[in-house]
């Protein structure tokens, strides 16, 4: 890399995912950090329609931040009864500031009359490697099972606004936020009738949660100065002597000016991204004080037990998270040629 010369920034603040995260590094040859350690990494908006968009986004700002390898993370969980809702939304399921015990309440509600069953889940989670600072060399082809992909510095251009410009405006212009989340509420209210779901109170929450972006806003409980960053597929290159900017002017807004990774950052960057899935049921009531979210609902596929049932090492070993982590990390080994 050398890479126990590098640092990784794990691209989150919740303290229950970081633990894991860190957890699935332990014995690998870098610099475990994360956004906590790097004061005045901004908020980013997570306004993708996928965990991998999601994902992709929280990682390019703390990779520009700081200009360190960053590795971010996205769940979703689809409740197939429920029109696989509440995918992008599972952290914030019962509204903004909602708690893992909301969450876990208002899904239980929902799926009160339903059926052993009928109770499948999934969750899904995608992780992504950004690396702002590529070494010469890198074995990219070999870097299965993960995908890969090159991009230029989002940040080589700046765009300003004018004092009386409606950011928000200017970001669905360029990038059509209102078409694609238009797309999306249209997909979520095609929900089958039944099967027990309490269909009618889930079509309103729906309603309730895609509102803000059909409107060109931001999730009501984003920080008024979170950054806005566009679908990154904006800025792919071709490899990484494609050092022609794209003929996009589009940039996200917000980075600092004093971050630290404006004078580090390459103009082509580097990224892996991986995903792992498990599949399994909802129990009817919280089980097991173990794991966080919606664990102690969760029960995996031909097991009799929740997931916050499982000692950590446990759930690790079979988890949507560490499956998609270790396939991130086989990936980086490929990649750059480290154990």
């Amino acid at each position: 890399m050398p890479a126990a010369s590098r640092t990784v920034v794990l691209a989150s603040r919740n303290q229950d995912k970081l633990r894991e995260l860190r957890q699935l590094c332990e014995g690998r040859p870098f610099t475990v950090t994360s956004i906590l350690d790097h004061p005045g990494l901004p908020e980013v908006i997570e306004d993708g329609t996928s965990a991998l968009g999601n994902a992709t986004r929280k990682a390019l700002v703390a990779a520009a931040f700081t200009g360190e390898i960053a590795v971010a993370d996205d769940t979703t969980l689809q409740v197939f009864n429920l029109g696989d809702m509440p995918d992008v939304f599972a952290s914030r399921f019962a509204g903004p500031g909602a708690s893992y015990e909301d969450n876990t309440r208002l899904l239980l509600e929902l799926m009160a009359a339903v059926e052993p069953g009928d109770r499948g889940a999934r969750f899904e989670t995608s992780m992504v490697w950004i690396d702002p600072q590529p070494p010469a060399g890198l074995a990219a082809a070999a870097a299965a099972p993960a995908a890969t992909r090159w991009l230029h510095d989002p940040f080589q251009r700046s765009i300003r606004l004018a004092a009386d410009e409606d950011p928000d405006g200017y970001w669905d212009e360029l990038v059509d936020r209102k078409r694609i989340w238009a797309d999306y509420h249209a997909w979520a209210r095609t929900l089958p009738p039944g099967w027990g779901a309490d269909r009618e109170r889930l079509l309103e929450i729906v309603d309730q949660l895609v509102q803000p972006y059909l409107h060109g806003g931001r999730p009501t409980d984003a920080p008024a100065d979170a950054m806005h960053v566009p679908d990154t597929r904006l800025w792919t290159a071709s490899g990484p002597d494609d050092r022609e900017p794209p003929a996009t002017l589009v940039a996200p807004a917000g980075l600092p000016a004093d971050a630290p990774g404006r004078g580090r950052c390459a103009p082509v960057w580097f990224e892996l991204s991986a995903s792992g899935r498990l599949l399994g049921q909802l129990t009817r009531q919280p089980l097991g004080s173990g794991g966080f979210g919606y664990d102690p609902v969760f029960q995996p596929q031909g097991s009799d037990r929740t997931l916050a049932e499982m000692a950590p090492e446990e759930k690790a070993a079979i988890s949507h998270r560490g499956r998609a982590m270790r396939r991130l990390l086989e990936a980086v080994g490929r990649a750059y040629g480290v154990g």
